[in-house]
């Protein structure tokens, strides 16, 4: 596999974005007045959440406009920052159907847990960090950098936290790069990858993938990312091998860079406003949050979990993510995508 670096639009460092604008995009008048006829429409025909698509949530400008987002998520920047909405206006139940709505358009809306979950509730529930069978958006607890089981993450500010809880971005194709240019003999270990726990089969006889899930691939020079440290380590004590020492210096390192303020890119997102991220070229993170006392105060963000219908150039062995099928977890799916692929309609 090529160690080269790779030079596109999604190789960019937090400090040139910083103070540029172009990755957010504010609704206009005439958006947010199509996404709510596009929502009456929709309740008018008494239809649950799973039946929404891009059919019954209309959308002609805007949907021309998230055309060129989805571009950008998919083959540029890897990111985007929609913001305007405004969640007062809605009931919680209806900003779902906004956001839900607008995920349509941008892919198909993947379940994100075994119950089958197709829009996810982010909020403290009590839980404690670091305990084998829970998630981390479970807790109020930091979360380090990470990327979702999923191709395009979602997520849509409901109501912030009293303090705290700054969502950050890093580049993994940077990441990648700056790895092959200062520590390329921690690449190979980082292309033959990681055994996973399995956190919702943790207790079960299989907690651990039988197979290694590759951090980086590389295939027709695009650089694709899947990282959860948190569950490399657990599968690495639950297998009772501990990682040896390359194995923790690259995991470490791809950790180190991810936080420098050479990479990362910080923002403090405002009710209302949605982040739309590729899980392959971008890994995020959450800074711990304190919440309001008030029950209907608390920090809650909504997520989506979508496949892309165009699919991605991926290095032999590198995993295709396409979240909760049915009623199981599809970590490896296969590479032709010829099983619970929901591009085949499955």
């Amino acid at each position: 596999m090529s160690q080269a670096t790779v030079r596109d639009r999604s190789a960019w460092r937090g400090p040139d974005l910083a103070n540029e604008p172009s990755w957010i995009y504010t609704l206009s008048a005439d958006d947010s007045a199509e996404l709510d006829a596009a929502l009456r429409r929709f309740q008018a025909h008494g239809l649950p959440l799973a039946a929404m698509t891009h059919e019954r949530f209309p959308l002609p400008g805007f949907g021309v406009t998230l055309a060129r987002h989805l571009d950008e998520i998919a083959h540029g920047r890897g990111f985007v920052v929609v913001r305007g909405l405004e969640p007062t206006r809605y009931s919680d139940e209806e900003v779902g159907l906004i956001f839900y709505g607008i995920g349509a358009h941008l892919g198909l809306p993947l379940k994100q847990n075994p119950q089958g979950d197709l829009l996810g509730h982010v909020f403290d529930q009590g839980r404690a960090y670091g305990q084998i069978d829970v998630r981390g958006y479970e807790t109020n607890a930091h979360l380090p950098f990470h990327t979702d089981g999923c191709e395009v993450v979602g997520l849509l500010c409901l109501r912030a936290a009293k303090s705290g809880g700054l969502s950050s971005l890093v580049s993994a194709t940077a990441v990648h790069d700056e790895i092959a240019r200062s520590h390329p003999e921690c690449l190979p270990v980082l292309y033959r990858g990681y055994h996973y726990i399995r956190r919702e089969a943790a207790l079960s006889e299989t907690p651990v993938t039988p197979q290694r899930i590759p951090v980086f691939g590389v295939q027709d020079g695009v650089v694709s990312c899947r990282i959860v440290a948190n569950q490399i380590k657990a599968g690495a004590k639950k297998l009772g091998k501990p990682l040896d020492a390359l194995e923790s210096q690259a995991l470490d390192l791809v950790a180190e860079l991810s936080y420098s303020a050479r990479f990362r890119l910080d923002m403090d997102l405002l009710p209302g406003d949605m982040q739309l991220c590729n899980n392959y070229t971008i890994m995020h993170s959450r800074t711990g949050f304190e919440d309001w006392p008030e029950p209907q105060r608390r920090r809650h963000m909504l997520r989506l979990w979508l496949a892309l219908r165009e699919p991605r150039p991926l290095a032999d062995g590198f995993p295709r993510q396409l979240g909760y099928r049915a009623n199981d977890w599809i970590e490896i799916a296969l590479q032709d995508g010829s099983r619970d692929d929901p591009r085949r309609g499955a």
